[in-house]
């Protein structure tokens, strides 16, 4: 016994490597780094670990990376991100689907819309990343909530909010919200986003998940267990009735990106975590609080330059065929989280259209991408 017990101690551990040759998490850790550096020679380093990635059967960590990095150093500073990364999502992954993956590999299509999304990405302006304010538990004292002064109504909160329904707190916090915004306290507005998420997630955990600060079933969920997220929809649609005030009076011009924001809080794209879908509505607040300062309140070109972008694109598949030179490999993605996928995709198949808002299903791509880098 013991000397088995030495022998799995001393026994090496294998390190899965990419095509390329790259122990593979390194790949994922080197390009996740590249990305934040401009300049050709970092482009050019993007687009290799990419089509490393890519041709290592890494797909969709390469896609959730994209996605993360996105959230985490862009967000409001080009908010048509959103946009032309969802449509590119949908595309490249309907031509996974479609073919052979060597063949998607050596498709040159397939091989210029991914270096496009490297590159489009990694020429735009930064944003620092979203920073939560603390909310202690103190605050959720209803003593506490006695000493904080009413903020002034809202008609956006007011035709959302239903008296019937929902709680009066979530009216006051959303009034406070709204009252941030205006007085562009980004901080202050995530305070009680934050604020108004814990105190229905207490509530929850105080009745087991059979209670929540409404009963209206905005997520459209129907009867039945209320749905965690409910609290989020009825912020989305109160940010969604601002926005729509602040449109009408000409101060933002983002109606597609906004909608897709909206579109994205209610897992329009399933490899987001809860933590970047709460995201969605906090980048909704900058939206509303920062935009219409803009000197131009709208969402501008992703890229600046299209006869520079058409160059390095039909360029890029010399990374590609440098990769694809090297003998085929296993797929980089260990077999339970290979089993993981193809669970998901199985059961995206069997259930109907309806968007499935459950927030583990939503934290499912994020635990893949993170237990692979952590092996």
């Amino acid at each position: 016994m013991l000397s088995t017990l030495v022998q799995q101690a001393q026994k090496p551990v294998v390190q899965v490597k990419t095509r390329f040759g790259y122990i593979a998490k390194e790949c994922v850790k080197s390009l996740q780094t590249v990305l934040t550096e401009t300049g050709a020679t970092a482009s050019g380093k993007a687009l290799h670990y990419s089509a490393d990635l890519l041709c290592s059967g890494g797909f969709e960590i390469w896609l959730r990376l994209i996605w993360s990095f996105v959230f985490q150093n862009i967000h409001v500073s080009s908010l048509r991100i959103f946009v032309y990364l969802q449509q590119r999502t949908k595309d490249l992954e309907d031509r996974m689907n479609a073919l052979d993956k060597e063949e998607v590999y050596r498709s040159t299509e397939f091989q210029h819309r991914a270096s496009e999304t490297v590159l489009v990405i990694q020429t735009l302006p930064r944003q620092s990343k979203i920073v939560w304010p603390k909310v202690s538990e103190e605050t959720h004292d209803p003593v506490w909530l006695q000493t904080v002064p009413k903020s002034k109504e809202s008609d956006a909160v007011n035709k959302v909010w239903s008296s019937q329904h929902d709680q009066p707190v979530m009216r006051f916090a959303a009034n406070h919200i709204l009252a941030a915004c205006e007085e562009v306290n980004v901080q202050k507005a995530l305070f009680w986003l934050k604020w108004l998420l814990d105190e229905d997630r207490n509530i929850r955990l105080k009745h087991k998940g059979a209670v929540t600060l409404t009963t209206q079933r905005r997520a459209g969920s129907g009867a039945g267990k209320p749905d965690k997220a409910e609290i989020g929809y009825f912020v989305a649609a109160v940010l969604a009735e601002a926005y729509k005030d602040l449109a009408r009076r000409g101060l933002v011009r983002m109606h597609e990106e906004f909608q897709m924001l909206i579109d994205l809080w209610r897992g329009k794209q399933a490899r987001l975590s809860s933590k970047q879908r709460h995201e969605c509505l906090a980048i909704m607040i900058l939206v509303i609080a920062e935009v219409p300062r803009w000197k131009v309140p709208a969402a501008q070109p992703l890229i600046k330059d299209p006869t520079l972008m058409s160059r390095a694109v039909q360029q890029s598949s010399r990374f590609f065929q440098e990769v694809l030179s090297k003998e085929p490999v296993q797929s980089i993605l260990p077999k339970d989280i290979v089993q993981t996928v193809a669970s998901r995709k199985a059961k995206a198949k069997a259930v109907d259209t309806k968007v499935d808002t459950s927030e583990d299903k939503m934290r499912l791509m994020d635990q893949m991408v993170m237990a692979f880098i952590e092996r």
